[in-house]
């Protein structure tokens, strides 16, 4: 008895306090961030940038831009814009790659140096959302594409469950055959 406490008392501890064999993150995906209504706002000049890379991408017109998939810290991503005429930079939007799913940003207006904007969530293969109200969304194959993915989302979801129940079942007939098999063997046997 005494051997079975401490074995118990050791292995709640070790289920407990350490998580050093615990399983993996699944497996991230790149998200797609489209920007709408870039034209509508005159006077500035916008900017997309990865936050550790020295290089930013110039957005003149509607755009699509993918963050990238980490394997580890999410990516950062950073959306501005600079003034044509103060040189003056606005408030960034900031963009984290961590099962994020796909982001339309409907540029509305720029005041102050702030950036007024709206924010879509699509769906995607790290994160299924609910769309709710798309029809501000200029660009229709960014919603044909998040329709996708949540329907191939749900008949995967769909497939497991009914193999999981085949297979349930499966389980279930076998042990029923073993069972009704060894009655009939020691039936006949009379024991």
């Amino acid at each position: 008895m005494y051997k079975w406490t401490i074995t118990f008392i050791v292995a709640l501890f070790y289920s407990v306090c350490l998580f050093a064999d615990t399983p993996g993150k699944a497996e991230m995906y790149e998200s797609k961030i489209s920007f709408q209504g870039v034209t509508n706002i005159a006077g500035y000049t916008f900017y997309w940038a990865m936050e550790r890379s020295n290089t930013a991408d110039v957005v003149t017109t509607d755009s699509s831009f993918y963050m990238a998939a980490s394997h580890g810290a999410p990516y950062s991503y950073s959306f501005w814009a600079i003034n044509n005429i103060t040189k003056k930079s606005t408030d960034t939007i900031p963009f984290h790659n961590y099962y994020s799913p796909d982001y339309v940003i409907i540029l509305n207006a720029v005041k102050n140096d702030s950036i007024y904007y709206t924010q879509k969530e699509l769906s995607n293969a790290n994160d299924i959302v609910h769309e709710g109200n798309t029809d501000s969304i200029a660009n229709k194959q960014l919603i044909a594409d998040a329709k996708s993915f949540k329907r191939k989302h749900y008949i995967r979801v769909g497939l497991f469950c009914v193999a999981g129940i085949a297979g349930l079942g499966g389980l279930i007939w076998f042990f029923v055959t073993r069972r009704k098999k060894k009655a009939a063997s020691t039936q006949g046997t009379g024991s």
